[in-house]
C-alpha cells in the first residue's frame, strides 16, 4: 500500500509507469490453536508498464565487452533525471532509499526507469534529514551515514547513484577496484580502458568527446561516493547537471 501511494503521483519518463491496482478476496477456512475457522485471504497485484530489457543488473559489464559507451551514458543520463523528478521536481521531494541496478528497469531502447518504491519516503520541504530505525536499502549502496548513525537525506539517494554510475560504466566488480588506488588513479585507469575500447569501435561519433565523458562522468560518481554526505553534490546542483551537459556541442545529446 506504501508503494501504491507512493507511484500514484508519479509522472516522469525515466519512473517506472504504474497501470493499475486489483486485490481479490478469496474466502477460505484455516485451522487457528487447533481449529477450523472461517478466513479472509486478500491478494494484492500491481500493474506496471512491461519493461523489455528487465532490470540494469543483468547489463553490467566491464570496459571491455557488453554495451557502448553512449548507452551507457544514456542509462546514466536517464537515472539522474529520474533522481531529480523525485527530489525537485515534486511538491514534497521523495527519497528512493534503495536505488540499485536490480531496481533500474529498462525498455526496449534501453531507456531507464527507476521502480521499486515499497520503502521511499515522501520529506516535507523544510525537513532535510531525518533519524529512522527501520533498515533501509541495500547492503554495497547504503550510505557511511546510514549504516552508522541511521541518518537520511537527500544524499542516501545521491550516494545510491554514485555506486550505480560506477558499476554502469566499469561492470559490478568494477567499483572494489578503486579501494586500491587513489581516486586520481582509479580515473585515469578507467579512462584509459574506455579509450582503448573506444579506438577499436568503429561506430565511435568522437573519440575525445566521448573520452571526456566517461572521465566527467566517473569524477562525479567519486563525488557521489565522499564519505561525509556534505561534500557531495545534490542531484539538480554543479557536477551532477554536467552528468548530462558536459559534452553537449560534441555529442548532440538531447539534455535537461
Amino acid at each position: 500500500m506504501r508503494e501504491l501511494g507512493n507511484l500514484w503521483k508519479l509522472r516522469h519518463q525515466n519512473i517506472v509507469q504504474l497501470l493499475g491496482y486489483c486485490y481479490e478476496i478469496k474466502h477460505e477456512v484455516m485451522d487457528f490453536c487447533g481449529k477450523l475457522v472461517p478466513a479472509e485471504n486478500i491478494y494484492r497485484c500491481l500493474c506496471f508498464e512491461y519493461m523489455n530489457n528487465r532490470s540494469l543488473d543483468k547489463h553490467l559489464y566491464d570496459e571491455g565487452c557488453g554495451h557502448d559507451w553512449q548507452t551507457r551514458y544514456k542509462i546514466i543520463k536517464g537515472t539522474c533525471e529520474g533522481l531529480k523528478y523525485l527530489h525537485e521536481g515534486l511538491e514534497s521531494p521523495m527519497y528512493h532509499l534503495d536505488l540499485k541496478p536490480e531496481n533500474i528497469l529498462l525498455d526496449k531502447n534501453m531507456v531507464p526507469k527507476i521502480a521499486d518504491f515499497g520503502i521511499s519516503k515522501l520529506i516535507h520541504i523544510d525537513q532535510t534529514q531525518t533519524a529512522t530505525q527501520t533498515y533501509l536499502g541495500t547492503r554495497g549502496y547504503q550510505p557511511p551515514e546510514y549504516i552508522e548513525n541511521n541518518l537520511i537525506s537527500n544524499k542516501y539517494d545521491i550516494f545510491s547513484l554514485g555506486v550505480v554510475m560506477i558499476r554502469i560504466i566499469t561492470g559490478y566488480a568494477g567499483y572494489y577496484r578503486k579501494d586500491s588506488m587513489s581516486s586520481q588513479e582509479f580515473i585515469d585507469l578507467v579512462h584509459e580502458n574506455w579509450r582503448k575500447k573506444l579506438q577499436a569501435t568503429s561506430g565511435c561519433v568522437s573519440l575525445e568527446a566521448e573520452c571526456h565523458q566517461v572521465r566527467r562522468c566517473v569524477e562525479i560518481a567519486l563525488d557521489c561516493v565522499q564519505d561525509n554526505r556534505k561534500e557531495r553534490p545534490t542531484i539538480g546542483f554543479g557536477n551532477l547537471k554536467k552528468v548530462i551537459r558536459s559534452t553537449e556541442s560534441a555529442v548532440n545529446t538531447e539534455l535537461l
